[in-house]
């Protein structure tokens, strides 16, 4: 009953869709991108920013951040809900004459799709002559099947290894079936996918972009003279999911650290607003960013935009995507030699802002609005 309710809603909206697309024939081609997802570590509205002549959709609010967006479609009730199922797909007609193609940040889409991941989405856009762009940003496309397999093939946990613990259900059969149909809609119609190879193991065979990201220029902030008095070096850790980004483990090691004599500052940055985050990593020294991940991700970013010396399992001998540029910009650090490279940092401090300063530069070189969002247009045209 369930999967013939969503074939219906589907028939339904793509009516309505159609209908609206032809209702505004006479509106003007005069943007380039629909830029569309749930807000993710600030990852839609840097994207939107970085690409003027867009139109930033959210599907989801984000209790940590306050931006604005052009276009919101928030149900908070049932029967809001239940509008949204009509007034998404009229919108997007409209939105579609205005635009070249769609960037898809993550799973969201403007029809529903948990019977095909997207596919007959994609599939009128392409025959609109729409291009189409998937951003994939974590959980929603890593496939736990392929990505615990690699784990159990090179003998090391993962962040699969640990999510369906503080996540229940979210590696059932069903769910990782909603996430090999997302990989396999993509794989057929997207003109570009953008997601790193490893970290985010997917059902996908071809050629994925590395990730980037758009940070502001005001977010760029060397400080050399925080290095100047290191009596107290802060230490900062901020998961938004601390099982998974290790968090256990980064407490040992800062419990054993102290319990040897060392004086530090240990600062947890959890369920707070971003502003308050980022003015924490503005007074921080060391950075704790994530221990089983490949990739770096937006907080390592941010840390080394705020002139941090980042710690993190990200390693480029794993991800292809990361680069062979990357200049020690971080400290690569696998979970269990968190307590063993900090120690190191600690008993060399003038080391410190060394690294820190090795990241600043690479941050700039890399993840700057105006770098990323060149790079981005580069691919994209």
């Amino acid at each position: 009953m369930k999967k013939i309710l969503l074939l219906w809603c589907q028939q339904f909206q793509f009516f309505i869709l159609k209908l609206s697309y032809a209702l505004h024939k006479n509106s003007s081609n005069s943007k380039e991108w629909i830029v569309a997802g749930a807000e993710t570590a600030s990852m839609l509205q840097n994207l939107a920013k970085a690409l003027p002549s867009s139109t930033c959709v959210n599907f989801a609010p984000n209790k940590f951040y306050s931006f604005s967006y052009d276009i919101t479609f928030y149900a908070s009730n049932l029967i809001k809900h239940l509008w949204l199922i009509g007034y998404i797909p009229f919108v997007f007609g409209r939105l579609l004459r205005q635009h070249k193609g769609v960037i898809y940040l993550g799973a969201s889409g403007f029809i529903t799709s948990a019977r095909d991941g997207r596919a007959a989405e994609f599939s009128y856009l392409k025959s609109l002559e729409k291009q189409v762009i998937c951003y994939f940003v974590g959980s929603e496309i890593r496939s736990f099947k392929l990505l615990n397999d690699y784990a159990k093939t090179h003998e090391i946990d993962v962040i699969t290894t640990y999510q369906s613990f503080s996540n229940l259900g979210i590696d059932s059969p069903a769910n990782e079936n909603a996430r090999k149909l997302l990989g396999e809609a993509a794989n057929q119609y997207a003109d570009h996918i953008f997601n790193p190879s490893v970290d985010q193991m997917a059902y996908i065979d071809r050629y994925t972009h590395p990730c980037l990201y758009f940070l502001p220029d005001t977010m760029f902030r060397k400080n050399a003279e925080k290095f100047l008095d290191m009596n107290e070096i802060i230490i900062c850790h901020g998961p938004s999911s601390p099982l998974i980004k290790g968090t256990q483990l980064v407490r040992a090691a800062i419990k054993k650290l102290k319990t040897e004599g060392y004086k530090f500052k240990y600062v947890e940055l959890i369920n707070i607003p971003h502003n308050e985050l980022l003015k924490q990593l503005q007074q921080a020294h060391i950075v704790l960013n994530e221990f089983y991940a490949f990739v770096p991700g937006i907080f390592a970013a941010e840390a080394m935009a705020n002139h941090c010396a980042v710690l993190t399992s990200a390693d480029p001998l794993i991800e292809p995507s990361v680069g062979t540029d990357f200049d020690d910009a971080w400290i690569v650090t696998p979970y269990w030699l968190i307590y063993d490279k900090l120690k190191m940092l600690l008993d060399n401090p003038e080391l410190i802002e060394v690294h820190a300063s090795k990241g600043f530069d690479w941050a700039c070189r890399s993840y700057s609005h105006e770098k990323a969002a060149s790079r981005f247009r580069q691919l994209v045209n």
